[in-house]
């Protein structure tokens, strides 16, 4: 790790963190309360899979789901923000929720269409989402507020810069996932290699077309799914990205020059599932096997957090969580 990249983590790290109940109010208080619903993605469905390792991937982490020959994969797809009723067309991120389970150990992704997340910090966070609540006569957010919080916190800045440059994805098959958080992966030699992790579809990624953005309904993307299964598995390459001199292992609202790609497996989507798998299970994103560790990211440690939060509240069919 060299001198600017110390420099500029310790800047992140020595932010004020507001803690896990204000990001879930947040949340909350920007895309409304609705009773038994994730704060975040609130729009999705679940799916099933198997996750094939690499030959090569336990030399790289020397965990036993990569020694296993295939791992269970319960996956779920989303529309970002809070809304359960958002349009499918939204220029939002989507998102894929994954769990990798075998020989007694499980991991979970959380994992977005861009390769940044929104915030570099839990302060940075809260700050981007009460910007962005909407003006009660508008119903739409301020944007002095949202420049505000842009002069304060530029971190904000690149992930919405990138979603309004594109139409939405016009397939949850057809679209990179990034999980934007560092994390430690100790080898089989007992190495430790820091990397982000990439999941990129064998299928190509695909954006709407603005034509097709007009015309298209506001609900396709399940449907969309389901007709790709049809004609057989769908298939995402797992890359882990590892970080060149200059990227943060500490930012995730940061984007990574990166130096290559280790593959670390096949994730096979076998079905839509019906049942509610996914209703019943909370994602996180330090939900991790022995040989995978968390970086000392301020913003993954606050999601962890969060994410106890909005399941109990969840849970309770209260507010939304």
């Amino acid at each position: 790790m060299n001198q600017n990249r110390n420099k500029a983590d310790a800047v992140v790290g020595a932010t004020a963190h507001p803690g896990p109940v204000a990001l879930v109010d947040a949340l909350n208080n920007t895309f409304g309360r609705h009773s038994g619903k994730r704060a975040s993605h609130a729009k999705g469905f679940c799916a099933v899979g198997t996750f094939i390792p690499d030959l090569h991937a336990a030399q790289f982490a020397d965990s036993e789901l990569f020694k296993a020959k295939s791992a269970e994969a319960l996956v779920r797809f989303s529309v970002g923000g809070g809304n359960p009723a958002i349009s499918d067309k939204s220029r939002t991120v989507r998102g894929m929720a994954l769990r990798i389970a075998s020989r007694g150990e499980s991991w979970d992704l959380l994992m977005v269409s861009e390769p940044v997340f929104f915030a570099a910090t839990p302060e940075s966070f809260v700050s981007f989402l009460e910007a962005r609540i909407p003006d009660p006569i508008t119903k739409k957010p301020n944007p002095d507020k949202i420049a505000a919080h842009n002069d304060r916190f530029p971190d904000g800045k690149l992930q919405p810069s990138l979603l309004a440059s594109h139409p939405a994805p016009r397939s949850y098959a057809q679209t990179p996932y990034f999980a934007n958080h560092a994390f430690l992966f100790k080898g089989a030699l007992n190495q430790v290699q820091a990397a982000r992790i990439i999941l990129e579809p064998v299928l190509g990624a695909t954006n709407l077309t603005e034509e097709e953005e007009a015309s298209f309904p506001e609900n396709f993307l399940e449907k969309e799914l389901v007709a790709q299964l049809e004609k057989g598995t769908v298939k995402f390459e797992m890359l882990a990205q590892l970080p060149s001199p200059t990227d943060s292992l500490v930012d995730p609202s940061q984007q990574w020059v990166g130096l290559q790609n280790v593959k670390l497996g096949t994730l096979h989507i076998n079905y839509v599932s019906t049942e509610d798998e996914c209703d019943r299970l909370m994602f996180s994103p330090t939900n991790l096997p022995a040989a995978i560790a968390p970086s000392a990211d301020p913003v993954l440690a606050a999601r962890a957090a969060a994410y106890d939060v909005s399941f109990a509240r969840r849970k309770a069919k209260g507010p939304q969580g």
